[in-house]
């Protein structure tokens, strides 16, 4: 019998006993009204059920009561065997799903390897009472879905669900490509379709544009990840108000950030306020890579009308680009790509980004010079210090030294650059006017890493490329120390505007940048982290 389409966000939520389950699950459903409850996270699933009338009579009343009406819960109990923690039978399993239904449940999932062991006729009492999910998951990769399809469709139920696991940016493209597919080949099914894992992250987002009935998320920015009930979910508020997943169509322009790591970027958080600001048809995706020739699919694929570019790739990406400009080809790195008729174009906005604070702090004109005998140094010797190099070069530095953990690139990069080398231990001998650290060192998880010590920072001024968190170990030691201080969130603003208005030909909104990334980092800092 056919029922009405479920909502298009349900929030997941899990418990390792009755009071946390429900405490999570009352959260969420202030925010959707469609909860998966992980019942399999119990020790005893049976002693969750007591808690589904509880939650439909607090969700259906109370001063919000216009957001919770008519609440859909989903019963879960997955089993170890597919991924769950349930450690029951098969029928078992189908038990604690039935009286879920009787408690208030109207959505039962299933995997496919329960139904497989239980037969359509075990299956058929759940789907004549709820919605029944059938689902089908791969922990370990993508696979031609196609095959996973025809095995779902063998049993009768509302929706199927196909999840694997993205190792790949191609992968998603896979995902999108059934999701794409599915109607006509599949016929006139409801389908739910996307990956896990953090490289998954743009299926989850793109799913319902390509025609998936729903995708799940995680109740807020700042759970555990252990309380997480499925790799790469990504938390309500942000898939619907960052992302704007319920909003995008097949048409929207696709950006993002290319890179390994990118768990400390606020980017996605800046652009993708920066396009709705603007009211551009744009989102800005997570795209975590490894592999530049399966990303280069993918971007085909998507496809991307352009990306940013973090480590460790802005110099590797350097020779796949088509087309550079001047500043980037100095550099021989770039940090912003634009796609246009399948040629890819590169700029390295780093360097203004760069440049622009650097004015600023010595009060230059447009094309002022810093002083003749001024002396810097450079900490770092991969692209974020090639930007500062030529950026130096491009305020007429002539005393430029750089110092690196690999003294032989040190000693090439300052070749290069017309600069002198030097030795990291030499530092406590020297003074600078500026010293410029460009490397990750500091940065989101490990914020309490330095790479100098106390005693090695002899400068005026002392400006830290990282971030995230925006006042760095190192900066603080430099004020301790009396030097001045400049964060490196001047220099991603910067960057990021330049970028924004590089893809789209419209004005950055500079201050609604500056405002989002600051409530973002601020957010980074109430995340309590281990340095590993």
């Amino acid at each position: 019998m056919a029922r009405p389409a479920l909502p298009r966000i349900c929030i997941s939520v899990t418990g390792e006993t009755p009071n946390a389950l429900l405490e999570s699950a009352e959260r969420a459903l202030q925010s959707s009204r469609f909860v998966e409850l992980r019942l399999d996270w119990l020790p005893r699933p049976d002693e969750g059920l007591s808690l589904v009338p509880r939650l439909l009579a607090r969700a259906c009343s109370g001063a919000e009561a216009h957001v919770k009406r008519n609440p859909v819960l989903q019963a879960t109990c997955r089993r170890t065997q597919n991924g769950g923690r349930f450690r029951g039978t098969v029928a078992e399993q189908i038990r604690v799903l039935q009286q879920a239904i009787v408690a208030g449940c109207r959505a039962v999932d299933v995997e496919i390897e329960s139904a497989e062991s239980a037969g359509a006729e075990a299956l058929d009492p759940l789907r004549d009472h709820a919605t029944l999910i059938l689902s089908w998951h791969d922990f370990d990769s993508t696979p031609k879905l196609d095959t996973a399809a025809r095995r779902l469709r063998k049993f009768d139920a509302d929706y199927y669900k196909l999840v694997p696991t993205a190792v790949r940016q191609s992968d998603n493209c896979a995902v999108l490509d059934f999701l794409k597919r599915s109607q006509t080949q599949f016929g006139k099914r409801r389908w739910v379709v996307f990956c896990m894992e953090q490289a998954g992250a743009p299926s989850r987002v793109l799913a319902l544009s390509r025609g998936s009935a729903f995708v799940y998320a995680s109740p807020t920015a700042n759970d555990d990840a252990r309380t997480i009930a499925a790799p790469g979910q990504i938390d309500y508020a942000t898939l619907r108000n960052v992302f704007r997943a319920e909003k995008l169509t097949s048409d929207t322009a696709l950006y993002g950030l290319l890179g390994f790591p990118i768990g400390h970027s606020v980017g996605a958080a800046i652009h993708n306020a920066a396009f709705r600001a603007r009211k551009l048809d744009s989102v800005y995706l997570p795209l975590l890579a490894s592999d530049l020739a399966d990303f280069r699919k993918a971007a085909a694929g998507y496809p991307l009308s352009g990306f940013s570019v973090t480590i460790p790739h802005k110099q590797a990406i350097f020779r796949l680009l088509d087309k550079v400009d001047p500043i980037a080809k100095a550099a021989r790195a770039t940090n912003t790509v634009r796609i246009r008729r399948g040629r890819w174009e590169g700029i390295n906005s780093d360097v203004e980004g760069i440049v622009v604070p650097l004015r600023k702090e010595f009060s230059l004109a447009k094309r002022g010079r810093l002083e003749k005998n001024f002396r810097a140094l450079v900490v770092g010797t991969g692209g974020a210090a090639r930007a500062a190099l030529v950026a130096l070069r491009d305020l007429h530095c002539r005393n430029v030294l750089v110092a690196g953990r690999n003294v032989n690139k040190a000693r090439i990069l300052a070749a290069e650059f017309g600069g002198m080398p030097l030795a990291i231990t030499r530092l406590s001998e020297e003074y600078f006017d500026l010293l410029i650290h460009a490397t990750s060192v500091g940065m989101w998880p490990r914020q309490n890493d330095c790479l100098l010590r106390p005693e090695q920072l002899h400068a005026d001024i002392v400006f830290d490329l990282v971030y995230n968190p925006p006042d760095t170990r190192l900066l603080q030691m430099a004020r301790a120390l009396g030097s001045r201080t400049v964060s490196g969130l001047e220099m991603f603003l910067a960057q990021a505007a330049r970028q924004f208005e590089y893809w789209t030909g419209t004005e950055a909104p500079r201050k609604l940048m500056r405002a989002t990334a600051e409530r973002e980092l601020a957010r980074f800092g109430k995340t309590v982290t281990s340095d590993k």
